[in-house]
């Protein structure tokens, strides 16, 4: 999928200033986010840049958050002016027993658990995601169970604030209906193709996450770190054993090399052809290392 074409234009703006002078093809150059900072990306030989930092990186993660990106600037200003910055660390529970408030992730990989009954339901969430979109609309839902993978960045914002925001402000909750239409397809795009081997799946799931929730990656690019074969395992709906034999035959097939928590992806074109995902909206590894 490409950028929308407001998107596309604060894209070149953006990577203008991450490029040396007299570098060729600059329309060719898309922003990328890898963990916590946004690097310019070269489509064409797979190339990424330096990144940003401090006070720039983090007006670049808000105006390319896919939820936020959505909004009128003026909203989205006014939106990001009631909400505070939370950096959490691996096992940080963000929803759940902890409190109530909505989560806006900027960067980073979550671990959500519904439950309904006895039967629970994982998902695994990066850029984009609203924690707690539901019970924004509905106050009778029981709150979901969230927490950190890896080092992630959110803006908060207590749930009864937003709620209120979205009473008397249509376009946010426009935006946010968007985005929980678009996480329900995912859990059915991502989660929920059962008629494929358990490796296929494995596959496609790893594609999604790298466009929601990857990290830098020095050999490759980019990589996902942070969920363990037991978390993928839960997100599936499948045993560890199985996962482990998928991840097996992955390996045997050149598609991944693993380590401790981080999954690395020689050719994800192939991977994503493996796993039977139809569009790629950006592929990184297989080329050059990070510069």
């Amino acid at each position: 999928m490409g950028l929308p074409a407001e998107r596309r234009v604060r894209s070149v703006k953006l990577v203008q200033t991450l490029l040396e002078p007299g570098r060729r093809k600059r329309e060719a150059l898309q922003p990328m986010l890898l963990g916590n900072s946004v690097y310019a990306f070269d489509e064409e030989t797979g190339r990424v840049g330096h990144g940003l930092s401090g006070s720039r990186a983090m007006q670049a993660l808000i105006d390319l958050n896919p939820f936020l990106a959505d909004l009128p600037r003026s909203a989205r200003s006014e939106l990001a002016g009631t909400m505070s910055t939370r950096q959490s660390s691996r096992n940080a529970q963000l929803r759940g027993s902890v409190g109530s408030a909505v989560h806006i992730v900027l960067s980073g990989c979550v671990y959500e658990e519904s439950s309904y009954g006895e039967d629970t339901t994982v998902r695994i969430h990066g850029s984009g995601a609203v924690l707690g979109i539901a019970e924004i609309f509905n106050p009778d839902l029981l709150a979901p169970t969230a927490r950190c993978l890896n080092s992630t960045l959110t803006l908060a914002i207590p749930l009864t604030r937003m709620r209120a925001i979205v009473e008397y402000n249509g376009i946010v909750g426009a935006a946010l209906g968007k985005v929980l239409a678009d996480q329900l397809v995912t859990a059915e795009r991502v989660y929920n193709r059962r008629s494929l081997l358990p490796e296929q799946r494995l596959a496609g799931l790893f594609v999604h996450l790298l466009e929601r929730c990857a990290v830098p990656c020095t050999r490759y690019g980019r990589m996902i770190e942070g969920p363990s074969q037991t978390d993928l395992a839960d997100s599936l709906s499948v045993s560890r054993a199985t996962v482990e034999n998928a991840l097996k035959a992955l390996r045997d097939s050149g598609l991944v090399s693993t380590g401790y928590r981080q999954y690395r992806f020689p050719d994800e074109r192939r991977l994503a052809l493996f796993g039977k995902v139809r569009t790629l909206s950006q592929t990184v590894t297989g080329s050059v290392e990070v510069q």
